[in-house]
């Protein structure tokens, strides 16, 4: 992790050291002069720590020295931080142009005074980079009196110069291929499907094992059990963690029922509910990852979780069974160890997958590795993806001798295991998991934001501005496939990771890397032994992670930190706090219930990233916002009563992304957000007449991902030209589009507002004109997603041939769906649709025909094509319409039909036998008022 931070710190002196020799200036006295000694110093040490941070696994006095090095390392970085701001501030006075007399005159007034100021900035800088430069003298003479560490071999390549490998050709594990677990899955079944002998109560079954022994999988694996399913009315999966939430799991609970929504906060109205909804319902809820909990929070849940119908089950996995005891259990299910040829069994399916028959001598190899893992299928995981990458026979020896499995340290008996793969990973890719031990377990993170907080963070500052994010995103995939991700969700439109979790030992390992520099608390802190105890830690905290309660001893707490480099804060912000964060580059405020952001924040010079989302009360934001030069992401989602955003945005040159989903109606965007051509994620821009322009969005052609685009009343010539200049299609990485009119608008601005062709998904809502513009059927290369919402017409779509799934909303007016949807000529040939799968109806309440295809046609089968692959068909609330097309229907291999709230419809495909023209493997779900 060291080498990852000097690595970062030598990149950025490197090019402002030869941008000053260039430009013949002089910033900081001598400062080149030193920074360049720094140079020589890092990379002379730089050559040491492979060596180095190999001892620093067991040798604390190494560990001490390297922590030293971190230190220096990131005093430097804030050094850099405020010599480029200095640099930007001098080229921006020099380039400023007075052509007033009186303004020459004020302008050199104002130049007196800075004058002295710069002198006393230079000054300040110069002494701090000769101040590093002697600690740097005096860790390497430690070295040479001390460790003598051996330097990396010439020939050796450094790691970050080598090209990433990605693995592309091998998928995630799948966690249902389970090897040893087949007895245990019969017994659980058959214990959830028994009658319950206990009378009165809930029947409540517990797996109990220590960490990566498999218990959240073997729980999965009965969740999704046939007959499990086929069993249980209702099934409900929560993950507990610690602390136990007893509001969380309550809401968590209700939110499980279809067609249950609450937004209770008080628990005992939330356990009324509950009541009422499991009431003669047979149920299944599973409690993962129990830690601990109080009686007094869990038996007002289990109590009326009781009047569930007979045979409802609760399912727990926790680590202790002195938990699963309080919690109630009939029976605690105990999950043994697997066997060593079970472990190799699990190994070797990963190790060989891409493999028929593995080598003899790797399989004997393999087998000794396998008795490593004492019989935990984490273990066996990790170790069979490390095995996978490779080949020969030395490689896999080199795993089995390893010095790790020397580790005696009791906290990490599984540690040894995921070590092995973890120095497998370049360096920044080391620096960027083991941040991770900065989100709470459990927690579901997002992709976007993983990769934001990283590049905040610098750990991803070695690539160009434009492949930062790409890099980021080859960083995750490659800790997936290593298995330190899980549970990973894609993205439908791109392709990419979405959103992932850590397994609680990899969250704990993750821990144990950065416990000097890492601190997350959840909890409610009142014994004032262990406020003083972490506040201790807190001191030398580079990152934390803190939930506040609002008591008077958190603002003593957190305003010991001067290191932070993180910030994750929730609940409750103290006061005065953001005048101690001087290093944070990462600040996240969300849910904070702020009403207003102190003028302070300006002065958080290093800030890269801040979130400030579902701060609803806040009204506008400080101008000082907009002195936070190295600003890249800021999240402004659900501040649904901000007015404006600062009108000096465009001082934000490195500003990245700007997510601004849910701001006030009246509030606007700044004139001066054309200038920021950096930008990669604009999620929301709204235009008004006297206020933003669609043309403003015409240079910010580095868009990506998602965006909404709300139009208001755009009807003159003029907004022709301004729809023109906005440019759309050239903005080729825009995946997904939101249209949303709010009045009128001429064709000729719909026709200007043609999207780029490679969109993959798009949405209009409330286009109330007659007929749409013509690119909507011509101008796309691989549109996937088309939802229409609130529009008096619909397009004739069914030459969209990569279209799969086509949603449409609450259509005005809309009586008689015709012909025209499909795209048919008239003559009966044509192929409709070819990929659509999935078609949606919601709330059409006027719609009261869908007009069928003829019987000539449904008869020539070679002639017409419909729907080829279309799977499922939803009609929710459609109250007047009377029938289904059966002949277009017939044609398609429909899976799942879901017909809600749509009583005429129902009535007569029960009638007329609708399920006729349906295959017999068709699953229909009927839901009536």
């Amino acid at each position: 992790m060291v080498e990852t931070i000097i690595n970062m710190v030598v990149k950025r002196l490197a090019p402002i050291i030869e941008k000053r020799v260039r430009d013949e200036v002089n910033l900081v006295l001598n400062s080149a002069k030193e920074a360049g000694s720094l140079v020589s110093k890092l990379k002379m040490i730089q050559q040491l720590l492979d060596d180095a941070e190999r001892k620093g696994v067991t040798d604390p006095q190494v560990k001490a020295w390297l922590g030293k090095i971190e230190d220096a390392a990131y005093e430097m970085d804030d050094a850099l931080d405020e010599w480029e701001m200095k640099i930007h501030e001098l080229e921006m006075e020099g380039s400023e142009d007075v052509s007033d007399f009186w303004e020459k005159v004020s302008s050199f007034i104002q130049s007196l005074c800075l004058c002295f100021e710069h002198v006393v900035d230079r000054r300040r800088i110069a002494l701090k980079i000769k101040e590093l430069n002697g600690r740097l003298e005096s860790i390497a003479k430690e070295n040479e009196d001390e460790f003598k560490f051996l330097p990396k071999l010439s020939g050796e390549k450094d790691q970050d110069s080598q090209d990433f490998k990605r693995v592309l050709e091998t998928s995630y594990v799948d966690n249902s291929k389970v090897k040893g677990r087949d007895n245990d899955h019969k017994i659980l079944v058959s214990k959830l499907l028994s009658e319950s002998k206990q009378g009165n109560g809930i029947h409540i079954i517990s797996i109990v094992g220590t960490g990566g022994l498999g218990k959240t999988t073997l729980a999965k694996l009965v969740y999704n059990d046939f007959n499990v399913e086929q069993y249980f009315q209702q099934k409900i999966w929560i993950c507990v963690s610690d602390p136990f939430d007893e509001i969380r799991i309550a809401n968590a609970i209700l939110e499980s029922f279809p067609q249950i929504s609450t937004n209770l906060k008080e628990f005992q109205s939330l356990l009324q509910r509950i009541e009422t909804t499991v009431s003669g319902k047979r149920f299944l809820l599973v409690l993962d990852d129990v830690w601990k909990h109080d009686d007094k929070k869990w038996e007002p849940l289990k109590m009326c979780l009781s009047k569930g119908a007979p045979g409802s089950k609760i399912l727990v996995t926790t680590r202790n069974v002195d938990v699963a005891e309080m919690m109630g259990s009939v029976d605690t299910h105990r999950l043994r160890p697997l066997s060593d040829s079970e472990c190799f069994a699990l190994l070797s399916h990963i190790a060989f997958e891409k493999q028929k028959e593995p080598h003899n001598m790797l399989e004997d190899i393999g087998r000794k590795i396998a008795r490593k893992c004492d019989g935990l299928p984490l273990a066996a995981k990790t170790l069979g993806s490390l095995l996978r990458r490779k080949d020969t026979v030395q490689e896999w020896q080199d795993v089995l001798n390893s010095e790790i499995w020397q580790m005696e340290i009791a906290e990490v008996e599984i540690f040894p295991h995921l070590y092995l793969s973890y120095n497998e990973l370049l360096p920044a890719v080391k620096r960027c998991f083991s941040y991770c031990a900065i989100f709470p377990k459990d927690l579901e993170i997002e992709e976007n934001t993983l990769i934001r907080m990283w590049m905040a963070q610098g750990f991803l500052s070695g690539e160009t501005a434009e492949k930062m994010e790409l890099k980021g995103r080859e960083y995750i995939q490659d800790l997936a496939v290593r298995s330190f991700f899980q549970d990973i969700e894609e993205d439908d439109l791109s392709g990419h990771i979405s959103s992932c979790k850590m397994h609680d030992i990899i969250h704990d390992f993750a821990q144990f890397l950065t416990k000097s520099e890492c601190f997350t608390c959840n909890v409610d802190i009142t014994d004032d032994e262990d406020i003083t105890a972490k506040e201790a830690f807190c001191r030398n905290a580079r990152h934390l992670s803190w939930k506040d309660h609002g008591r008077a001893s958190s603002p003593i707490l957190i305003c010991s930190v001067e290191k932070l480099r993180s910030f994750l804060c929730k609940n409750y912000l103290p006061p005065h706090v953001l005048s101690t964060l001087k290093s944070v580059r990462v600040l996240n405020l969300s849910k904070c219930r702020l009403q207003e952001l102190s003028p302070e924040i300006g002065n958080l010079i290093h800030l890269r990233y801040l979130d400030l989302s579902f701060n609803r009360r806040i009204r506008e934001l400080p101008r000082t916002v907009c002195d936070l030069y190295y600003l890249q992401t800021l999240i402004l989602d659900a501040c649904d009563n901000l007015s404006k955003l600062p009108e000096e945005i465009y001082k934000l040159i490195n500003l990245r992304h700007l997510v601004v989903d849910e701001m006030n109606d009246a509030a606007s965007i700044p004139q001066g957000l054309e200038k920021l051509t950096g930008l990669r994620t604009l999620s929301c821009f709204k235009t008004a007449r006297g206020g933003s322009r669609l043309g403003w969005l015409k240079n910010l052609n580095q868009l990506e991902g998602h965006m909404d685009i709300i139009i208001d009343n755009i009807n003159e010539e003029s907004d022709v030209i301004e729809a023109q200049n906005a440019a759309l299609k050239n903005k080729n990485g825009i995946r997904s589009l939101h249209l949303t009119f709010r009045g009128e608008v001429r064709m000729d601005v719909m026709e200007a507002l043609q999207p780029p062709p490679n969109l993959l998904g798009l949405l209009f809502y409330g286009y109330v004109g007659i007929e749409f513009p013509r690119w909507i059927t011509t101008s796309f290369n691989n549109l996937k997603y088309l939802r229409i919402m609130y529009c008096s017409s619909l397009p004739p779509l069914g030459n969209l041939e990569f279209l799969e799934e086509l949603s449409i909303w609450s259509m005005k007016n809309m009586k008689y769906l015709g012909r025209e949807l499909l795209g048919l000529t008239g003559d009966g040939r044509a192929i409709a649709f070819p990929k659509l799968k999935s078609i949606q109806f919601f709330s059409c309440k006027e719609w009261t025909e869908w007009e069928d295809i003829t019987e000539e046609e449904e008869e020539e089968k070679d002639v017409v094509s419909l729907m080829p692959c279309l799977q499922k068909l939803v009609v929710f609330y459609c109250p007047n319409l009377k029938a289904l097309p059966h002949r277009l229907l017939r044609r398609t291999p429909l899976d799942e039909l879901d017909i809600t709230h749509s009583n005429l419809l129902i009535e007569q495909f029960k009638s007329r036998g609708g399920y006729e023209f349906l295959s017999p493997t068709c699953q229909v779900k009927i839901h009536m008022d």
